[in-house]
């Protein structure tokens, strides 16, 4: 790998004065735990500069882009999350080794190297948490739904990997968390995603007749994203995430054995989605030591309190 690209650039979307506070919270754990990768460039995607132009994120090396979505484009669940990848791809291609995706309501808890991806690997990244009634089970036949996004990919379903969804175990066709991803951005994964994902939004017959439930809209955007992986990454090449990196604190309770951690401390990087609704969230539901206790309920204090 060239020396002079990048080793890692952080990547997120900020779409509401909600997320700006997270995004500060976001980007001053990589600075504060990231380790090796804490001076590590972030590209924030700002999709409403009028109400969160992100000018109280207090960070060195930030970089904002405005992230244009024409008026023309339908209304969709996570289209600003799409267009953002497939921008910074476009972006990052030949500046980074490693781009890593997180959603805003994520934390940086240590030095994050599961993000870096190994020889021969071309994505890091985890199985869906749920199958939530979109993940095609692999002893099911193919529905509408996934038909046409394997026609759009060229795949065949019965070509097309098999995974254990982490939350409810079910054994489905490839079906991958998107929330918090590392990938090489000179393979046109995100760009890819951006086309098909929009030509399925703008395929009105697959609308009305396939992807016609809440969660087949709400998650449209990940079996997208997973047909394009499967697509364009072999099995062998895909990096999976061990507990430690992006665990998904939302489903703490619900993890058993050995999936579930039993200290925040020991982790990588998290999701925490609502868990952080009152200061002491995340301490009722899993054991937090020093430093890091302090650190999250001062930065908690700092940003979630401000008006």
């Amino acid at each position: 790998m060239n020396n002079i690209l990048l080793k890692l650039v952080f990547v997120m979307l900020v779409t509401s004065p909600a997320d700006e506070k997270q995004a500060n919270i976001l980007i001053q754990s990589i600075r504060e735990f990231g380790g090796r990768y804490a001076d590590s460039p972030v590209y924030i995607f700002v999709s409403d500069p009028v109400n969160a132009p992100c000018i109280s994120v207090a960070a060195s090396n930030v970089t904002l882009i405005p992230l244009e979505i024409s008026d023309t484009l339908t209304v969709y669940p996570f289209l600003s999350k799409v267009l953002a990848c497939a921008r910074a791809e476009e972006l990052l291609k030949g500046k980074a080794e490693n781009i890593v995706w997180m959603d805003i309501d994520g934390l940086v808890l240590n030095e994050p190297g599961e993000f870096c991806l190994g020889n021969y690997k071309k994505i890091a990244i985890r199985p869906v948490n749920l199958s939530n009634n979109v993940g095609l089970p692999v002893d099911e036949p193919i529905n509408s739904y996934w038909q046409k996004i394997y026609d759009y990919t060229g795949l065949r379903a019965g070509k097309v990997p098999v995974i254990e969804t982490l939350v409810d175990t079910q054994k489905v066709r490839l079906y991958l968390n998107c929330a918090v991803f590392s990938l090489r951005p000179d393979q046109g994964i995100l760009i890819e995603w951006e086309k098909l994902f929009l030509m399925l939004v703008n395929d009105s017959e697959y609308q009305d007749k396939a992807c016609t439930t809440f969660n087949q809209k709400l998650f449209l955007h990940q079996a997208v994203l997973s047909a394009v992986i499967s697509s364009k990454v072999k099995e062998n090449e895909i990096q999976w995430f061990s507990q430690k990196a992006g665990y998904p604190m939302h489903h703490h309770n619900q993890l058993k054995g050995s999936k579930q951690v039993m200290q925040l401390n020991d982790l990588e990087s998290v999701i925490y989605e609502r868990v952080w609704d009152s200061p002491d969230g995340i301490f009722r539901i899993i054991q937090t030591n020093e430093p890091l206790k302090s650190w999250l309920i001062n930065e908690y204090e700092v940003v979630f309190t401000e008006d």
